[in-house]
């Protein structure tokens, strides 16, 4: 056997999941692989699995030149790139190292999502993290790095604790055996000096942190907590193949279940023949289309069948997720609220729910009865009620520069007694109410603390509300923020969890700000329901 030398490497380190065994091909792409090879380490079992690449030729943007002279054959090479995946059988647990281009050898489903971030949290320290990758559930449903190049604390970088999903943290670590930093995410990300001999400590104490409670610090990770039983599980998707029959899809979207290089890519497809559309972002009206083309039926278990390709400008498949883990889902059974998540589906805990619940409870009757609504365009049903009531004028579509991330919004929709800001929307899906009420709250934060933007409102206010002095801060008790929205629906108790989460923000903040705050439903014409969806109404709902 050779003398073994330390050299600093880089290790990405995946665990199986528990049902998989000691069964390699569970985990490995087996037909991308090149023979095996066994590993001959002292204090485990290993092989290595050594990943096929074929030559290929010339990317097909040399024809510009060959085409138009004789050039030497060598001259643009050829395309090759090394990868290997190294398996590791330790105390009856599946450990998974890649190296190079190996991580396309290993089954995405066959490995534990949270196993590195997990790890990572219960090794780093919390007060010298460098870089941080998040998901959030407001109004833009947005994957985001933030990246420091001095130590920071988790709340220094940006998170907030009731919005975010922690998906990836890099920090100093405080486990002498994993180095000086720490990566987490699906792997454990570690660079060490170190030889195959010392791979057994290194991926003992990562399998021991995994197990460990988290620290205090990120406690706030586990307000969302992922669901492990099985039987649940398969609940949970036949719950979801039910939202997906009836064409619910106010409750989900697709999108990337991770952050993505977009100057390296030209779109998305959901195969990879020439003539396949590429689209150059994700939609799940898209994903529904391509189903129906090709005859699939829309379901959980077709949607984890079927691959979503992040394409090159070549079309080459640079990256590939199923259309299951891109899903973006929630669901309610019972009293419970679930969350489908990069392929993982979670659960919100309870005492969270019954938090946001409660701080609901906080919002003024509101003693208005608003006329059904049944027209097609919210800017319709504005006019109607502004033609039916007197005291009700209008400011739909009366847009007001701001400034910042929103440039321009609306103040209201309506303004009723000159006094109450009404705010309407039709009940779409979580993301049209969320930025609704983000957009309420800017709207009214600005208007009590900008005098430039009250002065360009003064404008387009009607006489009954016109301020008689811009530069004069107005005193918001004398004004009632009303967020009206359109549904048969019970609300705010029925909307979807992390819409109540936005309005719960938005509500404290605007009674932090002296306003009076309600929220009322408009009652839908079950006519117009019916033609929304597009399909005939049905009896059964899950919320």
């Amino acid at each position: 056997m050779r003398k073994t030398k330390t050299g600093k490497e880089k290790l990405s380190i995946y665990l199986a999941k528990p049902g998989i065994g000691s069964d390699t091909s569970k985990v490995i792409n087996l037909e991308n692989s090149k023979p095996p090879i066994e590993m001959e380490v002292s204090g485990f079992e290993a092989t290595l699995y050594v990943k096929k690449e074929p030559p290929k030729p010339p990317p097909p943007w040399t024809r510009l030149f060959t085409e138009h002279q004789e050039l030497p054959d060598d001259l643009f090479g050829s395309r090759r790139a090394v990868g290997a995946a190294f398996v590791v059988n330790i105390k009856d647990k599946l450990f998974i190292l890649t190296f190079g281009t190996g991580f396309h050898l290993v089954k995405n489903e066959a490995v534990e999502r949270d196993f590195g971030l997990r790890v990572t949290l219960n090794s780093v320290d919390s007060d010298k993290l460098r870089s941080l990758d998040k998901a959030n559930y407001d109004h833009n449903p947005l994957n985001s790095r933030t990246q420091s190049s001095i130590d920071l604390g988790v709340f220094d970088l940006d998170v907030d604790s009731e919005m975010d999903m922690l998906y990836a943290v890099t920090g100093a670590s405080r486990v002498p055996v994993f180095g000086s930093h720490v990566t987490g995410r699906d792997a454990l990300t570690l660079v060490l000096d170190i030889n195959l001999k010392g791979l057994r400590d290194v991926l003992l104490e990562a399998l021991n942190k995994y197990e460990e409670a988290l620290p205090k610090e990120f406690e706030w990770v586990e307000n969302i907590q992922r669901v492990k039983d099985k039987e649940l599980l398969g609940v949970l998707d036949l719950e979801l193949d039910d939202v997906l029959s009836n064409n619910e899809f106010q409750k989900m979207w697709i999108g990337e279940p991770e952050i993505v290089d977009w100057e390296s890519q030209v779109g998305y497809s959901f195969d990879l023949y020439q003539k396949t559309p590429r689209h150059v972002v994700l939609k799940i009206e898209d994903l529904v289309q391509y189903f129906k083309d090709k005859g699939i039926p829309l379901t959980t278990e077709n949607l984890k069948l079927q691959t979503v390709h992040i394409n090159d400008n070549e079309y080459n498949s640079i990256k590939k997720w199923s259309a299951y883990r891109c899903l973006y889902a929630e669901v309610s059974a019972g009293k419970e609220q679930y969350i489908l998540r990069n392929g993982q589906w979670y659960i919100v805990n309870s005492n969270f729910v019954e938090y946001v619940d409660k701080y609901l409870e906080g919002f003024d009757p509101y003693d208005f009865e608003f006329p059904v609504y049944s027209h097609d365009r919210e800017e319709d049903y504005n006019d109607f009620v502004t033609g039916e009531y007197g005291n009700i004028e209008l400011m739909d579509k009366k847009f007001v520069k701001i400034g910042g991330p929103y440039d321009k919004l609306e103040f209201c929709d309506l303004i009723r007694d000159s006094s109450e800001l009404i705010h309407v929307k039709y009940y779409r899906s979580s993301s049209t109410l969320s930025h609704l009420f983000s957009q309420g709250f800017v709207a009214s934060e600005a208007f009590i603390s900008d005098s430039g933007f009250r002065k360009r409102l003064n404008e387009k206010l009607p006489d009954s509300t016109k301020l008689k002095c811009t530069d004069s801060r107005p005193d918001p008790s004398g004004y009632r923020i009303v967020y009206a929205i359109a549904t048969n629906r019970s609300v705010p108790k029925e909307l979807p969890f992390f819409s109540k989460v936005t309005l719960k923000n938005a509500l404290k903040t605007l009674k932090t700000l002296n306003y009076k705050v309600s929220v009322a439903a408009i009652k839908v014409d079950p006519s117009l329901e019916v033609k929304k969806k597009g399909k005939p109404a049905k009896g059964k709902k899950l919320t």
